[in-house]
């Protein structure tokens, strides 16, 4: 790889994704992106600046949710199951050595379930003390409804 690429991937951020939402809560974490010309696959077909190659693709590290650490059913969506995911997660990324290639981190959060606080508070927390430095911007990525269509006349009793 050019020198001047690998410049310019240690200047974006890795990304910490926290999906919430009332039934489970997903965390997934990503490397910086890289343009398509970067990739392996891409330098097989010799083409060069076409608009495959302004497209960008992105490393998934580790991406996990409460019911992958056990948690069933209505345990999944709470806070407790998610503190334990993200307590999880940030151990994951210290054991597997990861935390020395993270020169900046951005948390992305979406959705209103209660892992959005459980996780705010792993970072803030002794389980976050190696990554907390890191932080650059906690981004809300929170999708909110604006019209769309009508919605249902209500249902009358009696």
């Amino acid at each position: 790889m050019d020198s001047l690429a690998d410049f310019h991937r240690a200047d974006l951020p890795h990304r910490l994704h926290v999906y919430a939402t009332k039934h489970n809560t997903h965390i997934t974490f990503v490397q910086p992106a890289k343009s398509a010309a970067q990739t392996v696959s891409s330098g097989i077909s010799g083409t060069s600046s076409s608009s495959a190659d302004q497209k960008k693709q992105i490393d998934v590290l580790l991406s996990l949710s409460t019911g992958n650490i056990g948690f069933r059913k209505a345990g999944r969506g709470s806070y407790d199951a998610a503190y334990q995911l993200a307590a999880f997660v940030l151990k994951q990324i210290q054991d597997k050595g990861m935390t020395r290639d993270i020169q900046k981190l951005e948390v992305v959060l979406r959705g209103f379930g209660a892992g959005r606080e459980a996780v705010s508070k792993v970072l803030l927390g002794t389980e976050g003390r190696h990554i907390r430095g890191r932080i650059t911007s906690v981004v809300d990525a929170t999708r909110l409804k604006q019209g769309g269509p009508r919605s249902k006349k209500p249902r009358r009793l009696g």
